[in-house]
């Protein structure tokens, strides 16, 4: 065997065979074993075993784009449905607030010293609640985070109200907003969503407040108009006292009474203020003004002052733009009678035996504190010759109007 010559076939690259004899070196592109690939030549290039078919590939990429496609279509067909659902109960979740509006108004109930310690809540366009579930209003103070429970709102003629006294408390020194919310059950604190809500503005709410809550130069610190209501009042009741001792011709009495009146117009800055003597105290007329009177740097002007500077702030309401405006009617209407009333008991101080311009002091008196319905409508109205002391004071009142909008 070792003399024996062979021959060995091999391609390298396509390069042609070559032959190679015994002993000699073999090539490193020989092949010792032939494939057993049945159906390829020897010549078949290695490639074409080596890689998927070319005919097979494409079914492979044309069934995979099909199912990219199905998943992609069944993928955008349930973002669509979700957004679709979403937005329906969004829109269904807000219906009851969308268009829903209210306001509150505060006022004085059966309080002769002129608290506001009430309020009423009206709101419109606001839809039912769901079962077992209340609408409730709440009074919160931020700062000390109190809570005042208001009550829950009834519904009548498509309105939701609720009115709520607070007794001898004023309801402007409570909190600094008011919330209607969405309660499920009884509960002593807002723990639903917030379905309305408004706030006072900080900055024009507290001259607001100088009017019907306090300020600190007044006797007392009493609101200017609450000041302006009492002394008014008081004015009143003493004219009514003059009229009643005209008949007695008592003019030591008709005197000491006609100087109280002007004590409580001018105050003790007026230049014709003087305290009642012991002789007036002996005739029993004791009862004096505050001394911080009605006229000049009294009641009437302060309230004009502060009433003005609410509506210079920049976050001024257009509640306390109208009424300050017919507020501002009725004061001067008071200083206008108020003014004749001084003239005439200055003169029946005087002269005291001339008792003919008591039944007009009585008169101006009466229309100072109540007004008067010029016109015959049936009505006291915030126009010049009408309105007095109570509707300023109510004006007043209404400067402080919360409108209430969708709440956060």
């Amino acid at each position: 065997m070792a003399d024996m010559q062979f021959t060995e076939r091999a391609r390298s690259n396509g390069f042609a065979p070559t032959e190679h004899t015994a002993g000699s070196p073999r090539s490193t592109l020989q092949s010792s074993n032939p494939h057993s690939l049945h159906g390829f030549s020897d010549d078949a290039s290695l490639s074409l075993l080596e890689s998927p078919r070319p005919e097979l590939l494409r079914r492979f990429q044309r069934k995979y784009t099909h199912r990219t496609m199905l998943i992609a279509s069944l993928i955008a067909l349930v973002l669509i449905a979700s957004s679709t659902i979403g937005i329906t109960l969004l829109r269904q979740k807000s219906t009851p607030t969308s268009s829903a509006s209210g306001q509150v108004i505060f006022f004085a109930n059966n309080d002769p010293g002129g608290q506001t310690n009430a309020l009423r809540v009206t709101i419109s366009s606001l839809a039912s609640p769901p079962a077992g579930a209340a609408y409730d209003a709440w009074i919160i103070n931020d700062s000390t985070e109190q809570v005042t429970a208001l009550g829950n709102l009834t519904e009548k003629n498509a309105t939701w109200s609720l009115t709520y006294n607070g007794a001898n408390s004023n309801l402007l020194t409570v909190g600094d907003k008011l919330e209607i919310t969405l309660e499920q059950g009884a509960v002593q604190a807002p723990a639903g969503r917030v379905i309305l809500a408004g706030a006072f503005p900080v900055m024009a709410f507290q001259h607001v407040q100088h009017l019907l809550v306090s300020f600190p130069e007044t006797p007392g610190k009493v609101g200017m108009l609450i000041g302006l209501l009492q002394q008014t009042r008081l004015l009143n009741n003493q004219a009514a006292v003059l009229q009643s001792v005209m008949s007695s011709q008592n003019t030591v009495l008709i005197g000491c009474v006609a100087q109280d009146m002007i004590d409580i117009i001018e105050g003790t800055h007026g230049s014709h203020y003087q305290p009642l003597t012991s002789t007036c105290i002996s005739q029993s007329v004791t009862v004096t003004g505050d001394g911080f009177g009605l006229l000049g740097k009294g009641y009437v002007a302060s309230a004009e002052e502060h009433a003005s500077l609410a509506l210079s702030q920049k976050d001024a309401t257009n509640a306390m733009r109208q009424h300050a405006a017919l507020m501002d009617i009725a004061l001067a209407n008071i200083t206008g009678w108020v003014t004749t009333i001084e003239q005439d008991v200055l003169n029946l101080r005087a002269h005291p035996t001339d008792l003919t311009a008591i039944q007009k002091i009585t008169t101006l008196a009466d229309e100072a504190y109540h007004g008067v319905d010029a016109n015959g409508d049936g009505q006291i109205d915030a126009v010049v010759g009408e309105a007095g002391a109570l509707t300023a004071y109510q004006q007043g009142q209404l400067m402080a109007t919360l409108t209430l909008a969708p709440g956060a």
